[in-house]
């Protein structure tokens, strides 16, 4: 299944690395990298998500991503999964 970021995941991850860069200078790529690599798992085993309430097209997923919880929004059609959000766990969202 091919695997696509939104604009929006694309600026979650700036915004982590942004983040990370100003605290964690070290953790900051490798971060990226283990957040990128657990996306492709979604796009590997799409239905393993739980439907998002009010709205079953999307799904969301919780991964641990270096001892930290990363929320995974995400749609997907049968052969594309779109990466919508990524949210660290403590963050407020939408």
């Amino acid at each position: 299944m091919t695997l696509e970021w939104s604009a929006a995941a694309l600026a979650d991850l700036d915004r982590f690395a942004v983040f990370l860069h100003e605290r964690h200078p070290e953790l900051a790529k490798i971060v990226a990298t283990e957040i990128r690599d657990r996306a492709r798992v979604l796009a590997e085993h799409p239905l393993i998500g739980r439907p998002i309430e009010g709205r079953p097209e999307f799904r969301e997923l919780v991964l641990d991503v270096l001892n930290a919880r990363y929320v995974f929004r995400y749609a997907t059609d049968g052969h594309r999964l779109v990466m919508l959000r990524v949210f660290h766990s403590r963050e407020l969202r939408p």
